[in-house]
């Protein structure tokens, strides 16, 4: 059998070998900076995406259609927001957003997106000291528009800013950007479960007046979204975005974009947001107590234990949740839970009063369930 030499290892897409061989005397380094590395970011593949039914509102502040991903724009009409299947390869996922207008933003106005990233995932960064790590942000973006545009890391506080930038070369074409951020020495950086960076993009702001633009690439102690002449989406009717594959990882390397299993990403979005029942077809939502004939309670386990002691999420209305008790055999509808209580980061308990509630046999179990299909019930967590 012959014998087959290589002089390198480099995986697929990889910027250089991940291990060297010397020819002189077979030695082999390893390249650990081609060596994938943690992403700061969930989801960053745009896999999950457990807000597309129930109260998913495409043109609104707040969290988005795809998880972890949270929008502030101010008129707020003027783009949507929407998960794609246009994406690179290697992508199946992207974040799409749209102009729905032409408009030229007015003091005080701001159109960005991003991740607010919490305390326990950034904390080894150590912000706000003479130790504080340079990051690397990289991603893919598509545009119909050219040019300079911009994003930002900031504080929870929006004290402290770092406004970047990147340069779209072909219009409606995927590429590839890498931005190097350097470590922030000063200001409060959130620890724990708390809210502690801001990574976001910026979409559109004024230039005048009350603005968040800055100069690009140093830290500046104010609250800003973007770079000074950076694009803005919202000035183009029709105009288009689209971002995957963000990862944002210590070091000043850009590192490959590891894929983590749909099942892991799942459980990391549901730290922060977790869907217990979405749509009909009697899905099962679990037992509870009658407590009265017109009260009962039905505990709740969460599938992942959550940031903190959550919201719940829900749709209310007239035959939106049936139970069944064992005394009755035919379904009682109730519209809604009337609160949520004794709850932790574990579970809690609903308890459905008198105003929602009747008929139900004292002292026997019930089985509910959803029983339409815009019937929701969720629990909010999110930074």
């Amino acid at each position: 059998m012959s014998e087959i030499k290589v002089n390198s290892i480099k995986g697929v897409g990889a910027s250089a070998a991940a291990i060297t061989v010397n020819n002189t005397d077979g030695s082999c380094t390893a390249n650990l900076t081609n060596r994938p590395n943690v992403n700061i970011i969930i989801n960053g593949a745009m896999q999950i995406q457990q807000r597309t039914a129930g109260n998913y509102t495409t043109t609104t502040n707040g969290y988005t259609g795809i998880d972890r991903y949270h929008v502030f724009a101010n008129p707020a009409s003027k783009l949507t927001y929407e998960p794609s299947t246009d994406s690179p390869v290697g992508f199946s996922n992207s974040f799409k957003i749209t102009s729905t207008s032409a408009y030229t933003p007015t003091s005080g106005n701001y159109h960005y997106f991003g991740q607010r990233i919490e305390g326990h995932n950034w904390e080894h960064l150590e912000y706000g000291t003479s130790n504080a790590k340079t990051i690397t942000i990289s991603f893919f973006v598509k545009s119909s528009i050219t040019g300079t545009w911009s994003g930002v890391v900031k504080n929870h506080a929006q004290d402290r800013s770092f406004p970047w930038e990147y340069t779209i070369s072909s219009a409606d074409t995927w590429e590839k950007k890498t931005v190097t951020v350097a470590g922030c020495p000063d200001g409060t950086w959130n620890t724990g479960t708390n809210p502690s960076a801001w990574i976001y993009f910026c979409i559109g702001s004024s230039a005048s007046g009350t603005n968040y633009l800055g100069s690009a690439n140093s830290w500046q102690n104010t609250n800003l979204i973007g770079s000074t002449g950076s694009n803005s989406l919202v000035n183009t009717n029709g105009a288009t975005w689209y971002m995957t594959g963000l990862k944002v990882e210590e070091g000043s390397v850009a590192t490959d974009f590891q894929h983590r299993s749909f099942g892991e990403e799942l459980k990391l979005c549901e730290r922060y947001y977790q869907v217990l029942v979405k749509g009909n077809g009697k899905y099962f939502g679990g037992t509870g107590c009658n407590y009265q004939s017109n009260q009962l309670f039905l505990p709740i386990t969460f599938k992942t234990e959550m940031r903190t002691a959550p919201t719940l999420i829900f749709t209310e209305g007239s035959g939106y949740y049936q139970l069944y008790d064992s005394g009755n055999t035919s379904g009682i509808n109730f519209n809604r839970p009337t609160s949520f209580e004794y709850k932790n980061t574990l579970g809690g308990s609903f308890y459905v009063g008198s105003t929602y509630i009747s008929g139900l046999t004292a002292g026997n179990a019930s089985l509910w369930y959803a029983s339409n299909a815009a019937s929701l019930l969720a629990f909010d967590s999110e930074l």
